[in-house]
Protein backbone atom coordinates (compact mmCIF):
# COMPACT_ATOMS: atom_id res chain seq x y z
CA UNK A 1 0.00 0.00 0.00
CA UNK A 2 3.01 2.29 0.20
CA UNK A 3 3.89 4.76 -2.52
CA UNK A 4 7.54 5.09 -3.55
CA UNK A 5 7.87 8.01 -1.09
CA UNK A 6 6.62 5.78 1.77
CA UNK A 7 3.18 7.42 2.00
CA UNK A 8 -0.24 5.89 1.43
CA UNK A 9 -3.04 7.48 -0.59
CA UNK A 10 -6.42 7.43 1.12
CA UNK A 11 -9.89 8.57 0.15
CA UNK A 12 -11.91 9.68 3.18
CA UNK A 13 -15.61 8.88 3.25
CA UNK A 14 -18.28 9.54 5.82
CA UNK A 15 -19.20 6.33 7.60
CA UNK A 16 -22.88 6.88 6.86
CA UNK A 17 -22.12 6.72 3.13
CA UNK A 18 -20.17 3.45 3.08
CA UNK A 19 -21.70 -0.01 2.68
CA UNK A 20 -20.10 -3.36 1.98
CA UNK A 21 -21.82 -4.62 -1.18
CA UNK A 22 -20.44 -8.14 -0.84
CA UNK A 23 -17.78 -10.10 1.00
CA UNK A 24 -18.36 -8.61 4.46
CA UNK A 25 -17.75 -12.06 5.96
CA UNK A 26 -14.12 -11.79 4.77
CA UNK A 27 -13.39 -8.50 6.51
CA UNK A 28 -11.17 -8.79 9.57
CA UNK A 29 -9.79 -6.09 11.84
CA UNK A 30 -6.29 -5.76 13.25
CA UNK A 31 -5.27 -3.38 16.04
CA UNK A 32 -1.85 -2.58 17.46
CA UNK A 33 -3.33 -3.02 20.96
CA UNK A 34 -6.75 -4.43 21.86
CA UNK A 35 -7.82 -1.03 23.25
CA UNK A 36 -6.57 0.97 20.23
CA UNK A 37 -9.29 3.11 18.64
CA UNK A 38 -7.73 2.62 15.21
CA UNK A 39 -8.20 -0.62 13.35
CA UNK A 40 -6.86 -1.75 10.01
CA UNK A 41 -9.28 -3.89 8.05
CA UNK A 42 -8.21 -6.56 5.58
CA UNK A 43 -10.05 -8.96 3.30
CA UNK A 44 -9.00 -12.43 4.46
CA UNK A 45 -9.85 -14.01 1.11
CA UNK A 46 -6.87 -12.27 -0.52
CA UNK A 47 -5.05 -10.72 2.47
CA UNK A 48 -5.59 -7.24 1.03
CA UNK A 49 -5.83 -4.04 3.07
CA UNK A 50 -9.25 -2.43 2.61
CA UNK A 51 -9.51 0.56 4.95
CA UNK A 52 -8.54 2.13 8.25
CA UNK A 53 -11.20 2.95 10.79
CA UNK A 54 -10.66 5.42 13.58
CA UNK A 55 -13.57 4.07 15.61
CA UNK A 56 -14.01 7.33 17.53
CA UNK A 57 -14.34 9.24 14.24
CA UNK A 58 -17.09 9.64 11.68
CA UNK A 59 -15.00 8.78 8.59
CA UNK A 60 -13.20 5.85 7.01
CA UNK A 61 -9.79 6.14 5.42
CA UNK A 62 -10.12 3.87 2.39
CA UNK A 63 -7.07 2.83 0.38
CA UNK A 64 -7.25 4.84 -2.83
CA UNK A 65 -5.83 2.00 -4.94
CA UNK A 66 -8.99 -0.01 -4.14
CA UNK A 67 -10.96 2.39 -6.36
CA UNK A 68 -11.21 2.48 -10.16
CA UNK A 69 -8.97 4.77 -12.19
CA UNK A 70 -11.51 7.58 -11.86
CA UNK A 71 -11.12 7.80 -8.07
CA UNK A 72 -11.16 11.32 -6.64
CA UNK A 73 -7.82 13.07 -7.16
CA UNK A 74 -5.35 13.38 -4.32
CA UNK A 75 -5.77 16.90 -2.89
CA UNK A 76 -3.02 17.15 -0.30
CA UNK A 77 -0.42 15.27 1.70
CA UNK A 78 -0.88 15.31 5.46
CA UNK A 79 1.24 14.01 8.33
CA UNK A 80 4.37 14.37 6.22
CA UNK A 81 6.43 14.80 9.40
CA UNK A 82 6.21 11.01 9.73
CA UNK A 83 7.84 10.24 6.39
CA UNK A 84 11.02 8.20 6.18
CA UNK A 85 14.31 10.02 6.45
CA UNK A 86 15.77 11.18 3.16
CA UNK A 87 12.39 11.38 1.37
CA UNK A 88 11.86 14.66 -0.47
CA UNK A 89 8.26 15.30 -1.43
CA UNK A 90 7.37 16.94 -4.73
CA UNK A 91 5.57 20.28 -4.67
CA UNK A 92 2.74 19.14 -7.00
CA UNK A 93 0.33 19.13 -4.02
CA UNK A 94 0.20 20.98 -0.72
CA UNK A 95 2.36 19.15 1.85
CA UNK A 96 1.42 19.53 5.52
CA UNK A 97 3.46 18.29 8.48
CA UNK A 98 0.20 17.61 10.34
CA UNK A 99 -3.41 18.16 9.39
CA UNK A 100 -4.24 21.33 7.48
CA UNK A 101 -6.96 23.75 8.49
CA UNK A 102 -8.83 22.95 5.25
CA UNK A 103 -8.69 19.26 6.05
CA UNK A 104 -10.03 19.80 9.58
CA UNK A 105 -12.82 22.10 8.34
CA UNK A 106 -13.96 19.47 5.84
CA UNK A 107 -14.07 16.83 8.59
CA UNK A 108 -16.05 19.10 10.91
CA UNK A 109 -18.49 20.10 8.14
CA UNK A 110 -19.11 16.41 7.34
CA UNK A 111 -19.71 15.63 11.01
CA UNK A 112 -22.21 18.49 11.29
CA UNK A 113 -24.00 17.21 8.15
CA UNK A 114 -24.20 13.79 9.82
CA UNK A 115 -25.88 15.25 12.90
CA UNK A 116 -22.76 14.58 15.02
CA UNK A 117 -23.25 10.82 14.65
CA UNK A 118 -20.49 8.22 14.48
CA UNK A 119 -21.97 5.15 12.76
CA UNK A 120 -20.41 1.83 13.68
CA UNK A 121 -18.87 -0.16 10.84
CA UNK A 122 -19.48 -3.86 11.53
CA UNK A 123 -17.21 -6.56 10.17
CA UNK A 124 -17.48 -10.23 9.45
CA UNK A 125 -14.66 -11.11 11.85
CA UNK A 126 -12.85 -9.57 14.78
CA UNK A 127 -9.39 -10.76 15.68
CA UNK A 128 -9.31 -11.81 19.34
CA UNK A 129 -5.79 -10.56 20.00
CA UNK A 130 -3.89 -7.45 19.03
CA UNK A 131 -1.43 -7.54 16.15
Amino acid sequence: MLNPDGGTNYVLYRKDRVRCASGQEYLEEHRLKSESPTRRVIATCCNSGMFLDFTKGHWLAMYRNRFPADAPPVEMRVMTQDRRGGVTLPDDLPNYDGHSGKFMLKLIAAWIAMGFRRPEITLGKTVGKSH
